[in-house]
């Protein structure tokens, strides 16, 4: 068996009976690049084995995209091909600029702007991969369970193909049923959940006390301390990856006592950043004598882990002290009252910057109760100026929230008097 998609296993057979469907497509294109964009997750990843085994580019786009806009976007990608919701159907295109072959082209996460593509080779793939087995160390009968999107590189490289090349069958779960899910994990003896910090948490409220989950990676964003604990409370094992778009994972921790604790670098990477907790820096990956910039802000501990304080453009600067949002975040979680809190930043005339925040609970808090609450928790400085309660925090489609959009969205909401 090759992998399961929710209930159904998947042969190597099935899959390479796929392959021969593309080889005799592939015909009819000149290149060897194509954008692919399909509802058919069985189709998505025997279209990526298939482009790292013979060194072909492939770029994944949102499946609901129309088709004339796929083929924009694939135009704009200089790819040969667009394979539109299987390789029967792949729509020949005229590449109009000669770029580097052999690569997996995926998208930044847009959580600070417009989403740039990212392109990276399949042997620096391959040698992450190698460096990420190093780091675990997984006994062969542990199972990763992969409940998060599988075409973006966390859920793709760490999840379903850093398993394969393990010679373990991982299981991999569409949707977002957490019942589902539950009886899922259960029915492995040594699961490994791959999922987002959100939905994490939420599976862990529905799971049993006293029956600890065995293994849990989260990524992509870092949990606010009070879900940390809880998910802590409920695992044998947590680990916490750490990475960016233009490398992949470069970090990872085992059994992090703190939120914050991204882990130590793996053996193909160096990592530079502040020298402590007062004096955060940008995050630096040192990768083949390249040193990519990662937005991130942080410091390396006594102990040479990373610790993580927040992005750069989210940094809140006003009236000179720096403000970082999981900070004022974890204070916030502490009230009863709050079930989910997003801090961001806001113009002011006066101080250039103030600190807001949008949370969801049972009900509306009263500003007194909320300053009262921050008096205790908070310095002065860091105090929200603004408090807005939503049934729900908008994401992005990953699941990771931009803070920048929240700040758009609540400025305008402001500039029309809505509350």
């Amino acid at each position: 068996m090759l992998f399961y998609l929710n209930d159904r296993p998947y042969d190597r057979a099935t899959i390479e009976a796929r392959w021969r469907l593309l080889t005799r497509a592939l015909a009819t294109v000149s290149g060897r690049r194509l954008a692919v964009c399909t509802h058919d997750s069985v189709e998505w990843l025997a279209l990526v084995l298939y482009a790292r085994q013979h060194n072909l580019s492939i770029a994944p786009l949102p499946a609901d995209t129309p088709r004339a806009t796929a083929l924009e976007k694939a135009r704009a990608l200089h790819c040969d091909g667009l394979i539109w919701q299987s390789a029967e159907q792949l729509v020949p295109l005229e590449r109009q600029t000669s770029v580097q072959d052999g690569t997996l082209i995926q998208f930044s996460s847009g959580t600070t702007g417009e989403a740039k593509p990212i392109e990276r080779t399949w042997s620096d793939i391959d040698t992450e991969i190698t460096h990420y087995h190093q780091a675990l160390d997984l006994p062969p009968e542990v199972v990763p369970v992969v409940a998060c999107s599988i075409s973006h590189s966390y859920g793709l490289i760490c999840g379903v193909l850093a398993t394969l090349d393990r010679g373990v069958v991982p299981r991999i779960v569409t949707g977002w049923n957490p019942k589902y899910l539950l009886k899922m994990l259960r029915a492995e003896s040594r699961p490994l959940l791959y999922s987002s910090p959100t939905f994490i948490r939420t599976l862990m409220m529905l799971w049993p006390p006293g029956e600890p989950l065995y293994g849990v990676m989260t990524s992509g964003s870092v949990m606010p301390e009070a879900w940390f604990d809880e998910v802590r409370a409920k695992t044998e094992n947590l680990w916490q990856q750490y990475g960016c778009s233009e490398a992949g994972c470069v970090a990872v921790a085992r059994q992090p006592e703190r939120a914050d604790i991204m882990g130590m670098p793996l053996g193909h990477c160096a990592l530079q950043a502040g020298p402590g907790p007062d004096e955060p820096e940008e995050v630096l990956v040192v990768q083949q004598g390249q040193r990519i910039v990662t937005g991130d802000a942080g410091y390396l501990d006594d102990q040479g882990r990373l610790r993580f304080c927040g992005r750069m453009d989210d940094t809140i600067i006003t009236a000179g002290f720096n403000v970082y949002p999981h900070e004022v975040e974890n204070a916030l979680m502490r009230h009863a009252g709050i079930r989910e809190v997003v801090v961001f930043k806001q113009p002011d005339p006066l101080a250039g910057e103030r600190v807001a925040a949008v949370y969801t609970g049972t009900a509306a808090l009263s500003d007194a109760d909320l300053r009262a609450f921050c008096r205790q928790h908070l310095a002065s400085h860091q105090w929200p100026s603004r408090f807005y309660h939503r049934e729900r925090i908008p994401r992005l489609p990953s699941g990771k929230v931009s803070r920048r959009q929240l700040a758009e969205q609540f400025t305008a909401d402001a500039a029309q008097g809505v509350a």
